[in-house]
């Protein structure tokens, strides 16, 4: 398994679909994982100071975790499937099936490992810094294109409002 960090969430209205991008940790590869809006803010907001009082679905269930006695350990992020990632997390010792967003979203909240499978890497995996990185095999030619027109002209604040925002 390789280590990864996370990059950044990209989205543009010309898409209105977020992607979520991961690094290696000891690299230049990235992955570029297309994610739901739901997904992206779920990642962003980890980002953000919490509200203890209101907490979000993600924060919630850290919590719920942590009073169990259980901990995210690590996210794995094991293959793709006609463009869809397949992960799950690992929470004492136990693996749990999840989608890469919520993972990330997760493990980004306690400060678990993201580690992506090596043979999914070599295959999918593009060497660029951030601005460059194209999307990976398996996704449509439709969505690369998207892609590709609006990489380099979003940022975060075009989600909309963020977490405790009305």
């Amino acid at each position: 398994m390789i280590p990864m960090l996370f990059s950044e969430v990209r989205v543009t209205a010309v898409a209105d679909t977020p992607v979520l991008l991961l690094r290696e940790q000891e690299g230049t590869r990235h992955l570029a994982v297309w994610i739901t809006a739901a997904g992206g803010n779920a990642i962003l907001s980890a980002l953000e100071e919490t509200d203890p009082e209101h907490p979000n679905t993600h924060d919630l269930m850290i919590e719920a975790l942590a009073i169990l006695d259980g901990v995210v350990e690590s996210v794995h992020i094991t293959g793709i499937d006609e463009g869809v990632y397949t992960a799950h997390l690992v929470v004492g010792g136990s693996v749990v099936p999840a989608r890469v967003s919520d993972a990330v979203a997760l493990a980004l909240r306690c400060g678990a490992t993201i580690l992506a499978d090596e043979d999914l890497i070599d295959a999918v995996a593009v060497h660029a810094t951030s601005a460059e990185v194209p999307m990976a095999e398996g996704v449509p030619d439709e969505q690369l294109e998207e892609f590709r027109a609006f990489l380099d002209t979003i940022n975060p604040e075009d989600f909309g409002p963020t977490h405790g925002q009305p």
